[in-house]
């Protein structure tokens, strides 16, 4: 029983959209076109059940809800259409249909038996023709009740022995009389309706009023014989009844109506009946020609098929001549493999790579021709592929030539699967990549030579930026040195200052040659270690004067830039330490370096001491220091601004 119901609702089969090719618009013309008939499947029970449950009167009611499962039926058989479009779920789709088949037949077999008791029913001729004859029966009751119109007793009698309601106009008057039973027929109480005209025009539905004063106006015109009008009269609880009114005239001698005399037939349920049953055939026409034409597309849908089918056919063949002539004049060795490892269909390019001809290699396995050392790789993919955990794989191994050598291929794997989902054979896509793999191993060893070239020339730049810092180091010795046999104070300023200028310089290689990057270093830390040099080498109070610094992180230059800027902030650091505050004066000191812009870097150093003189010019002064900062200022393509409001600040921007 499980297996039965695995294989009852099993995907084994191939989803219906295959045999329409996947084509968008056909598969879209069956979508629309199911859904649509399914949903105006469901809609028609809806409609039915609904009237069924408003008109609890209408006969056979039964018949209308057997009529609706049976068009629910039909409806999920569409829906089931579009469904195994993708799911391909056909027996559950044959047990709707079978269903379906169950259904129709019964409601056929159902009908057959309700038609006699539908045609039983009497028909507009039948009642009409019974019409007549109670019209007759009432001219001649008339007659009866003329003559026996004094007898009070008989006509009591004859209004109680007569189940339809009895009424009778006296024109002279304008009053009617209505019988007790014509009275109950709506509802009424005996003193609830009094003898006047207006009782029964006012009753009247108001559609149908001027037909039925029509029809009278017509007998009192000797037109017709006989007075006879179905109309609707209201109820006393607010519904209306379908009533036959019959009556007949009574002429004096000058032709003049003096009476007029009649009877009312409740027909309501004839009434309903003719509805339901007019509405039950129009509702059978419509299914009628939706199924003809139905038909009319499934014969057309068939004969389209047939010339599809016929079309694939012809393709298919073409598609295999072309896979054929492709298959063997390949560029790449292809070839089917068995699930063992046998080779079952291989190319002439797969036997030009390996050196076997075809029925030689249909002698081995691929076992035999793979390298040990990718055996074990190449079995492991196969296992998962075969367990459904991948669905292709692609590796580079090697295959043994026939004659002993060793050729490097990169192997794609497919596997081709049964319709019930067993495993059938693999597909190999075989490409040589020997020559690929030889200039791998070409370029490694360049690049390992290349490797090896680039650490020399970083330990002999690292070399280089030690070695000149050094010397920078002795230089500033022997300027040292040179200072001590000077007596002028002024002359050993001066070389203390020379000595300070080559610090600063001596600096940027030594960050050079610390550097993870040999052509740039982190400017910000050279002038934090700048800075602390020039505050410790002139001995200040550090209460007196503070120094603030804000430079932004990851501001790298190289050699040609760092060295003229180290020197810059040397110069302008320098002069405000030694002239912006003379005996002891308190003030402070700034550093600024930020980048702006893309590649715009902009430094300033201020400070809130004395400030510069008015006529401050560079071109007037004869200073190292001011020559120096303008010619560096120069050199890096700079722009060198100075405010002297409260102290002096210096501003320069240029581009990296």
């Amino acid at each position: 029983m499980t297996e039965f119901f695995q294989n009852f609702f099993s995907s084994q089969f191939i989803p219906h959209g295959h045999c329409y090719l996947w084509k968008p618009e056909l598969v879209w013309l069956h979508i629309i076109s199911d859904s649509l008939i399914a949903l105006a499947y469901y809609s028609i029970p809806a409609m039915l059940f609904y009237f069924v449950r408003q008109r609890r009167d209408v006969p056979f009611d039964w018949i209308f809800l057997l009529f609706g499962l049976f068009i629910v039926a039909c409806g999920t058989t569409h829906l089931l259409e579009v469904w195994t479009l993708w799911h391909p779920t056909y027996w559950l789709s044959g047990l709707i249909k079978t269903i379906t088949a169950f259904v129709s037949i019964y409601t056929a077999l159902e009908l057959m038996s309700l038609t006699p008791q539908a045609l039983a029913l009497p028909s507009p001729v039948q009642l009409e023709a019974a019409n007549c004859q109670l019209a007759k029966e009432v001219a001649q009751r008339k007659r009866t009740e003329e003559v026996l119109r004094e007898s009070e007793q008989r006509w009591q009698l004859a209004l109680r022995g007569n189940n339809d309601g009895i009424w009778d106009w006296n024109l002279k008057t304008n009053e009617v009389f209505f019988s007790t039973r014509w009275k109950q027929m709506l509802g009424y109480e005996e003193q609830e309706i009094s003898n006047h005209l207006d009782e029964w025009s006012k009753r009247v539905h108001p559609d149908d009023l001027e037909c039925a004063t029509q029809a009278i106006e017509d007998h009192f015109a000797k037109a017709t014989s006989f007075y006879t009008n179905e109309h609707r009269v209201l109820c006393k609880d607010g519904s209306y009844k379908w009533i036959l009114d019959r009556g007949q005239a009574l002429w004096d001698e000058n032709g003049k109506v003096i009476r007029m005399v009649g009877s009312h037939t409740d027909i309501t349920e004839r009434k309903q009946a003719e509805e339901a049953l007019s509405s039950l055939l129009n509702q059978l026409e419509t299914i009628v020609e939706q199924r003809t034409a139905e038909l009319t597309k499934i014969n057309e849908s068939l004969e389209s098929e047939i010339i599809h089918r016929q079309q694939i056919e012809e393709a298919l063949r073409e598609s295999e001549q072309r896979f054929r002539a492709t298959f063997h004049q390949a560029a790449v060795g292809i070839a089917h493999v068995e699930t063992n490892g046998a080779w079952s269909l291989v190319n002439q390019r797969l036997c030009e790579i390996v050196g076997y001809t075809l029925q030689e290699l249909r002698l081995l396995t691929f076992q035999d021709i793979t390298h040990p050392d990718d055996l074990d790789t190449d079995l492991k993919y196969m296992e998962q592929m075969l367990a459904g955990d991948i669905q292709t794989y692609s590796m580079e191994k090697r295959y043994f030539r026939k004659d002993g050598s060793i050729v490097w291929i990169n192997l794609t794997a497919s596997l081709v699967r049964e319709i019930s989902g067993l495993p059938k054979y693999f597909i190999a896509v075989v490409e040589d990549i020997s020559e690929r793999q030889a200039a791998l191993r070409d370029r490694q060893i360049s690049q390992e030579r290349l490797q090896a070239s680039l650490l020399e020339k970083e330990v002999l730049l690292k070399e280089v930026y030690h070695r000149v810092k050094n010397n920078l180091q002795v230089i500033s010795s022997l300027l040292s040195l040179q200072s001590d046999y000077i007596q002028e104070q002024q002359y050993v300023e001066i070389f203390k200052q020379s000595q300070r200028r080559i610090a600063s310089m001596a600096l940027v290689h030594e960050k050079m040659y610390g550097s993870q990057d040999l052509a740039k270093i982190n400017f910000g830390e050279y002038v934090q270690d700048l800075v602390a040099i020039l505050w410790a080498s002139y001995e200040l109070n550090e209460d007196a004067i503070t120094l603030n610094i804000n430079i932004d992180e990851h501001i790298l230059l190289g050699l040609d830039t760092a060295v003229p800027c180290g020197l810059i902030i040397h110069e302008l650091v320098s002069n405000s330490l030694k002239h912006a505050f003379p005996k002891g004066r308190k003030g402070e000191i700034k550093v600024e370096i930020k980048q702006v812009y893309k590649n715009n870097i902009l430094f300033k150093v201020s400070d809130n001491g004395v400030g510069l003189p008015s006529n401050f010019s560079f071109d007037n002064t004869a200073s190292l220091g001011w020559q120096l900062v303008d010619a560096l200022v120069t050199q890096i393509n700079g722009n060198l601004n100075i405010k002297s409001e409260k102290g002096s600040e210096f501003q320069i921007l240029f581009s990296v």
